[in-house]
Order: structure tokens, then sequence, then C-alpha cells
């Protein structure tokens, strides 16, 4: 429900702004951008994700074991085998996007080259189990529409900033959007999503201890989400960001967006980091 609030209210302000300042050609334009994000938004939101994250299709026969983890899990969930995607990025993620029968795995490109077989099928179980539970398809959408979020903002913005012959100028006022867009993007998926999904998701793997020891496994050879997602290392990302093209900028406003791995070892890490 919180979702189809948002679509509403982000479609009524996209269409007043279209009927208050545009115009003749203009506003044609403007009519076919909102009419692609419609058909976007009911039909095509996983295609859209792979396109926001740069993902790029798996092959089988350099990604043996990624498939053959994907339609093991596949076949014990009793779910369709997913189309299996991989995408360059800062952190160690895992997505499953779901749009009526289709059902896409996408994972950082480091990832699959960390894990072994057993680990890999653990992370394909946690990602099908929400396709299994009804989950996947709310978070898709969730995660498209603050990805078109990002996108279309950095997108209008870096059109008015080739208008300004100062190259500091454009990239003062690009590290200002992303300062001011991330907290933004986190409180939305905070507001429309929540926890909530988190700790369903955690409980319902907790019924399948040796999966959810196998996940635990995996949370040894992440990339420390307390190092690289402390307060200083995301400024020091996103002033870096400003002098990088828009795509990377999308990428890295969806890996900052809530993750569950994050939440399901928090505790762990906190741990650790007593320890050290």
């Amino acid at each position: 429900m919180r979702v189809g609030t948002l679509f509403i209210f982000i479609s009524i302000i996209l269409c007043l702004f279209l009927w208050v300042s545009l115009s003749g050609f203009l506003f044609s334009i403007g009519a076919c951008l909102f009419a692609i994000f419609l058909v976007a938004t009911v039909g095509y939101p996983d295609t859209a994700l792979l396109f926001f994250l740069g993902a790029r299709e798996a092959r089988s026969s350099n990604e043996k074991k990624f498939y053959e983890a994907a339609a093991q899990e596949a076949y014990k969930l009793a779910v369709r085998i997913p189309d299996l995607y991989y995408y360059n990025g800062n952190f160690d993620r895992g997505f499953v996007f779901q749009s009526r029968d289709s059902v896409s795995i996408v994972r950082s490109k480091s990832l699959l080259e960390t894990c072994n077989s057993d680990e890999l099928s653990a992370i394909c179980f946690e990602l099908l189990l929400q396709v299994k539970k009804s989950m996947a398809s709310k978070r898709t959408k969730v995660m498209f529409l603050l990805g078109f979020f990002s996108w279309f903002t950095h997108s209008l913005l870096g059109l008015f900033l080739e208008l300004i012959p100062v190259k500091d100028v454009r990239r003062s006022a690009d590290w200002l959007l992303i300062y001011l867009l991330h907290p933004v993007m986190e409180l939305l998926f905070a507001i429309i999503l929540g926890k909530s999904y988190f700790s369903k998701l955690k409980t319902l793997l907790q019924e399948y201890p040796y999966e959810w020891e196998l996940l635990n496994r995996v949370n040894l050879k992440l990339k420390r989400p307390y190092v690289l997602e402390s307060l200083p290392s995301r400024k020091l990302m996103e002033l870096s960001a400003a002098s990088r093209k828009g795509h990377y900028k999308n990428i890295l406003a969806m890996e900052f967006l809530p993750h569950e791995w994050n939440y399901f070892f928090q505790g762990e890490e906190m741990i650790h980091v007593k320890k050290v």
C-alpha cells in the first residue's frame, strides 16, 4: 500500500510539473518521458533496475557454479530459475528482482569471485526465499522508484550544469546534490519498506539452520560494512563521485540503500569492532 501511495504521489508531482512549467514541443517531450515512466513502473521495473545498476548477463560458460547454485536453490524452493546478472560496484551486494513471472538475481562481481559453491548456494537461497514468500516484488518496486528518482535527479541537474562554463562550480553543485540526495533516499526507503522487511526475512531464514549457517560464513568474506559505510568513508565516496559519470553516481546511490546483509550481521560486526 505504501508503494502504491508513493507511486501515485510521484505521478501527481510529475503531472503538475509538466502542466505548469512546459508547453508546446517541450510539453510533448515531457509527456513522452512520463509515459515511459508509467510503462516501466507497471511492466518492467526489474529491467529498469538492471539498467540503473549497469548489470550484465552472466554467461553459463563463464559462471558455471553461479548457474548451478541458482538452479539448485530454485528447484529446492520450487520457484522459477532466475536470470543471472552481475555488476561492478563498491560493495558486496546481492539483489533479487521480480516483475510478474520474471525473476533476476544480480550480484556484485567481487562477490562472485570471493565465494565458493556452497556460499553461492546460500546467497541464492536467501534471495530466492524472498520470491517464494512473495516479498521480492514489493522490494523491486521500491528500489525502482528510488532508482528512478536518483537517475532523474542526476540527469536533470546534468542538463542545467551543462550551461555553466566553470568546471569547479559544476562539480560543487554535483557534490551538493549527492550529499543531499542519499539521506533522502534512505529515509524514503525506511518509510516505505523499513526494518520490518529485514526482520521478517531474518526470521524466515532462521527456519533453515543449514542455509543460515552458510550465510553467516559468507559474512566473514564480505567487505566490512562498518569500515566502508562509516560516515567518513561514505563522504569520501560521495566527494569522489562528483567527478564521475552519472551512471556511477546512480550505482552508488543504489548501494547506499539499506541491505539485508547489513541488518543480519550488524551484531557480529559490532562484537568484532569491540574485540579489535
